[in-house]
């Protein structure tokens, strides 16, 4: 673990409210004798990694209180962190990696891959004077330097910029009454179950005793259609993909707001989606989970000035196909295995035809990603390869992160469970975070829209029924 002179991208945006008082580079401890070594391995990029390239790095945070005077901010707490950071980096070394990139002169492409060598997570430990837990739990502006901006390191990093910059940044920041985590990752290297599998690694390290996990080991590798051989080359450039908007340029007006929804609200949003299925004679079954995206989108679209009844409109998911290719990828893969999926209608249709039309473009959306489609989307994908940038991907979109399955609130550092988890980072208009409520059942919807589309949803009777 050394010091690491704090680059000045990384500096917290509100620095009157911030103070930053170290920050370390934490390498992989030294591996016990016998256990597999996947140090030093370099993993070439599939088309499901690089995908991720152009976009910002994902960040994700969790707010913790003070359970005694003596725990969290103790001095040996910062330290113990850093220990089992670097235990737990050695079981999953790609997040002390960097990114490695050929640039091919003669056609303008260039090829990625991953080299797990050690190099290191960077740990940086700030002080918020005078903040509180209440002010990061009502934070809901992305578009200023704001509370929760200020809470996440290297904001604004894209995912190729991996090639010098760490893959995982950890900003451990003190509050008044608390203490708040924020995880900076790179999503070309790990998608979200590859990071929450690594944080639930972490966290069970640093509150057991023997600083041991039970969790699976992660099965590091990666998965290529037969008949494509690495490096995969395909048009990227490196100046384009990081250029910054003009600072003279206004920001768009965006506003971000979380939505609650209880187990029960979300069961009486499933009867509903379900019964309007019977109506129309289809025995297709909705989920939980697209009934309530059904309902969200639905008001989206209900509350979105500007928008032609024939337009179309589209609802962008992020589904794992670990269990869904043949044969199958084992659940603890490391690295890049989901897709987005894309349901469509018109505007129209949308806002007419009620919950039942739209969770069921959701089922059919979803039951088509299967072994096929995938293998579909990587042939279609190497014979033209692109890559796209998240705003490219937004209009008239729904563009859906995160999942409820991933199990957030189990992650005990040692001084007891979050209160809740944040997102910030790659915001755009219609980027929703799905993720765990703390109640069993319950769902929070991280929401990032435009300034009027966000205000009218808030005042949208039907759509405000369910919330809460």
């Amino acid at each position: 673990m050394n010091d690491y002179p704090l680059p000045p991208e990384i500096h917290p945006p509100s620095e009157k409210t911030i103070q930053i008082i170290s920050t370390s580079i934490v390498e992989p401890a030294a591996l016990p004798p016998n256990t597999t070594n996947h140090h030093d391995i370099e993993i070439q990029f599939t088309p499901f990694d690089i995908q991720f390239l152009p976009l910002q790095y994902a960040q994700r945070g969790l707010l913790f209180p003070n359970p005694s005077p003596q725990k969290p901010n103790s001095p040996s707490t910062i330290p113990r962190l850093k220990t089992t950071l670097s235990r737990a980096l050695s079981i999953v070394p790609p997040f002390a990696g960097r990114l490695a990139a050929v640039q091919y002169d003669d056609d303008g492409t260039a090829s990625f891959s991953l080299n797990c060598n050690g190099a290191g997570a960077l740990v940086v430990h700030a002080v918020a004077n005078g903040l509180s837990a209440a002010d990061i739990l009502h934070s809901d502006d992305p578009t200023s330097p704001g509370v929760l901006h200020s809470l996440f390191s290297m904001n604004g990093a894209y995912g190729c910029e991996g090639v010098s910059k760490p893959l995982l940044v950890v900003q451990f920041t003190q509050l008044a009454d608390g203490f708040f985590m924020g995880f900076t990752f790179s999503h070309a290297a790990a998608d979200g179950s590859s990071f929450w599998h690594f944080l639930s690694t972490w966290s069970e390290i640093s509150r057991n005793t023997d600083g041991e996990s039970e969790n699976p080991v992660p099965v590091i590798g990666t998965w290529f259609l037969d008949g494509i051989e690495p490096p995969i080359r395909f048009p990227f450039s490196f100046d384009e993909t990081i250029q910054k908007p003009p600072i003279h340029l206004p920001l768009p007006p965006l506003l971000q707001r979380i939505f609650h929804f209880s187990k029960d609200k979300i069961a009486q949003l499933k009867y509903r989606a379900n019964s309007e299925q019977t109506d129309i004679g289809s025995a297709k079954s909705i989920s939980s989970f697209q009934s309530m995206l059904a309902h969200i989108w639905r008001a989206v679209i209900r509350n979105s000035h500007g928008l032609d009844p024939d337009e179309e409109v589209y609802c962008k998911l992020l589904v794992d196909f670990r269990q869904r290719l043949r044969p199958k990828l084992p659940e603890a893969y490391f690295g890049n295995a989901v897709l987005f999926a894309t349901a469509t209608a018109t505007a129209g249709d949308l806002v007419e035809k009620g919950i039942g039309f739209a969770a069921l473009k959701l089922n059919e959306t979803v039951e088509r990603q299967t072994d096929g489609e995938g293998r579909r989307w990587v042939k279609e994908w190497m014979e033209k390869p692109e890559v796209r940038k998240l705003g490219a991907m937004a209009r008239n979109s729904l563009i859906v992160a995160d999942s409820p399955r991933f199990e957030v609130y189990g992650n005990d550092f040692g001084w007891g469970k979050p209160v809740a988890v944040r997102a910030a980072g790659n915001y755009s208009d219609g980027k929703l975070t799905v993720l765990k409520g703390k109640e069993e059942g319950s769902v929070d919807v991280q929401i990032c829209l435009m300034d009027a589309t966000m205000k009218g949803i808030g005042n949208d009777s039907e759509f405000m029924e369910f919330v809460g």
